[in-house]
């Protein structure tokens, strides 16, 4: 099984044929020169980033053993990854070479337009919250210098700062450079962010007003484990992105070790984010950490590289889902040929970029966002989706007892907190709307 991994994506069967969207192992003219540095990068430009803000609030939810769930989730985060590679090279011959043609040969198509649909809401939804936070967050630091442009106005600029790469970018091996640039910027804010919250944790001369005492801790809290396991796959689900990223690698069979070690580094990226967080706010940790604290230059300049950081990394996650639905709707120079396929590629990707916009106008609400986002699309693209496609793809003969047992296990974890979850973030996103109207 191992051994097909090594494949070269393009030993498929030259049937003579012309190309069309239905043929399962068809995918974008993706030339394998990656390294498997440049894909560590692009799993973590898409790993860390704005979520790291919303990390600390999760572990307040769950108490401090919210940070063996960063773990554990990182494991499954891997494990996951390793059985939906499997996938992708489950029928000899052929890669199959998406997300959503997994889920159709799997499940035929439903499954299909399923993993499809989920896929583009997981991509969507994410870069909505990074539109929603970036552009809050523009707004605040030009108020500072007494520059008064309202949140929607600040939410079209990134928007627009966004399209371009988006648009003129077609796979993810074009925009390998730009994902090392928004990684190291996202390192550098949360090591800031760590910081800065350790020297400015709740003293009695120095608090936020809205709290006369100091915060309190917890080891565990039970009854935030679902909601927060949905808010930690959010930070994990890659899943979706995982085939064009190891379609563009040189040697495949890296792939494994490669999601092992950005997985390691994401996950130690995490611990010190929302561990600092916590330790210095506690009960009173917000979403985003930023609004724990003071109005410091470093702070401010953390703010604006994570501004920077989501306009390179929205690229890398918009790609993912675009090729998705190009792939299902034959928007392929194969099929249309290149100046056609360009043309169209332009107007989808813009009026994708278009509903974004719309829809972080309409419920500029952070933190609810991604709660909402991980409950309905990310604890599916996480826990359900790889591993039921795994086990029927290979059948339950032919998959060791203990890893069947394994894989229901997480299937049934994933259920749990995709309902909690979703229950959770639906509260949580009417308070904050009754709050903001009220």
């Amino acid at each position: 099984m191992e051994d097909a991994t090594d494949r070269d994506s393009s030993d498929t069967p030259d049937t003579g044929k012309a190309a069309t969207a239905s043929d399962t192992h068809l995918e974008h003219a993706v030339p394998r020169n990656g390294s498997w540095v440049g894909a560590v990068f692009n799993v973590m430009c898409i790993s860390i980033g704005t979520g790291t803000m919303n990390l600390p609030s999760v572990v307040r939810r769950c108490g401090w053993f919210g940070i063996v769930l960063f773990v554990l989730m990182a494991i499954v985060g891997w494990y996951v990854g390793v059985l939906f590679k499997r996938s992708m090279y489950s029928r000899p011959g052929r890669r199959i070479s998406s997300f959503s043609l997994v889920a159709q040969e799997a499940f035929g198509l439903g499954g299909y337009w399923f993993a499809t649909c989920i896929t583009y809401l997981y991509c969507c939804g994410t870069v909505v919250s990074w539109i929603i936070i970036s552009g809050t967050q523009i707004t605040r630091l030009l108020g500072f210098a007494q520059v008064h442009l309202n949140e929607k106005a600040s939410m079209a600029i990134i928007a627009t700062a966004m399209w371009i790469p988006f648009t003129l970018l077609k796979t993810l091996g074009e925009i390998t450079i730009a994902s090392v640039f928004g990684v190291l910027t996202a390192m550098f804010t949360v090591v800031v962010l760590g910081v800065t919250s350790l020297q400015h944790k709740y003293t009695d001369t120095y608090h936020s007003p809205e709290f006369d005492s100091g915060p309190t801790h917890a080891f565990i809290i039970a009854s935030g484990i679902p909601s927060a396991l949905a808010s930690i796959s959010f930070m994990y689900a890659g899943a979706v992105v995982f085939p064009h990223i190891e379609a563009n690698m040189k040697r495949p069979g890296q792939f494994g070790w490669m999601l092992s070690l950005a997985n390691t580094l994401v996950c130690g990226a995490y611990i010190l984010s929302s561990a600092t967080g916590y330790a210095a706010f506690g009960s009173q940790t917000v979403s985003p950490i930023l609004n724990n604290l003071p109005n410091l230059a470093i702070v401010n300049a953390a703010t604006i590289l994570i501004i920077v950081h989501v306009v390179f990394a929205a690229p890398v996650m918009l790609v993912s889902a675009n090729l998705e639905l190009e792939l299902a709707l034959g928007v392929m120079p194969d099929i249309m040929g290149k100046r056609k396929e360009l043309a169209w590629r332009v107007v989808m990707r813009t009026i994708t970029m278009g509903i974004l916009l719309g829809v972080s106008i309409a419920i500029p609400y952070f933190g609810q966002v991604i709660d909402l986002v991980s409950a309905i699309s990310t604890t599916v693209v996480f826990f359900l989706v790889p591993v039921f496609c795994y086990v029927k793809l290979f059948g339950w003969r032919k998959i060791a007892k203990y890893e069947l047992v394994l894989c229901f296990i997480l299937a049934g974890v994933g259920a749990v907190a995709c309902v909690w979850g979703l229950i959770d973030a639906i509260k949580s996103l009417r308070a904050a709307i009754q709050s903001d109207h009220g």
